[in-house]
């Protein structure tokens, strides 16, 4: 298994001082931290190979130091995904620097504030952002919300045509309404639309996986009616551990009864080989 949406606390906040996107630090912050080493022992507990930490901009922002510097510390179990903002002037050198400087895999992109038009990913300005990730052979992750979803997937299918070979990865399978049932699960047109776009996969984590298992419904449909769409070699799992409350372990398990009725090949694809070839194969 290889999980693709680890994010990662340090305890030295003297080395890597929070720097939360919203200027307030979230409560207990800092009481469960997961360390590299932490993590790394997890995965290794759980028989998770490899990892993709994910910078937690709810905590430091922008800064990816610690991502990056723990990537970099054990490059034969971890990558790294840096948080930027697209629309900031030296955005070009930004991206220069932390994917190709200190070798993060690619950047990952939120709106700005509630309610933000698409411009922080799908503008003129931004697409320098993407030119610069493109041209370093990286990768773009982009974190839309339920209230944005649709006018963000709207926005995107013309970002996604301008940039055809730099692999697009959604979060959380877009937010999509996984609990509204069958027969399609959440999965809608705006979604659909990008099944003939092969540069673009579906992640999905324990923010998915949590809110089914809340409500007491099984997440195994869910996978399966994505993959259905777009393939398992389009579709790859992350825990969001420490972001989502729980277990590892638990965590782990639940990825794994997820992807029950899928082929075996499928499985494969969506807990491992997926993940591998966009975020490990560089």
């Amino acid at each position: 298994m290889i999980d693709s949406h680890a994010h990662l606390i340090s305890t030295n906040r003297e080395k890597y001082p929070p720097s939360p996107l919203s200027g307030n630090l979230e409560d207990n912050a800092f009481d469960n931290p997961v360390t590299a080493e932490r993590l790394i022992e997890l995965l290794d507990a759980n028989g998770v190979e490899r990892a993709l930490a994910v910078q937690r901009a709810h905590l430091y922002g922008f800064h990816n130091d610690y991502v990056v510097d723990s990537a970099q510390q054990y490059p034969d179990r971890l990558r790294s995904l840096c948080m930027i903002d697209a629309l900031a002037n030296d955005v070009e050198a930004t991206v220069r620097y932390w994917v190709g400087e200190r070798g993060s895999v690619g950047i990952r992109l939120t709106e700005p504030r509630k309610g933000a038009d698409c411009s922080w990913f799908a503008s003129k300005e931004a697409n320098r952002a993407w030119s610069a990730v493109s041209d370093l052979g990286g990768s773009v992750r982009l974190h839309f919300y339920r209230w944005n979803r649709v006018a963000a997937l709207e926005a995107l299918q013309e970002v996604v045509k301008e940039f055809p070979d730099t692999p697009v990865i959604l979060d959380h399978f877009s937010n999509i309404v996984g609990e509204s049932g069958a027969p399609d699960y959440g999965v809608d047109e705006s979604l659909l639309k990008f099944v003939d776009s092969p540069n673009v996969y579906l992640l999905y984590s324990m923010i998915n996986l949590g809110k089914l298992r809340g409500l007491d419904l099984p997440s195994a449909p869910v996978v399966e009616r994505v993959v259905r769409a777009f393939g398992g070699d389009r579709v790859m799992w992350g825990s969001d551990i420490a972001q989502s409350k729980g277990e590892y372990r638990d965590m782990v398990q639940l990825a794994k009864d997820s992807v029950s009725s899928l082929s075996e090949a499928d499985q494969q694809n969506v807990l491992h080989t997926t993940a591998e070839r966009v975020y490990f194969g560089q």
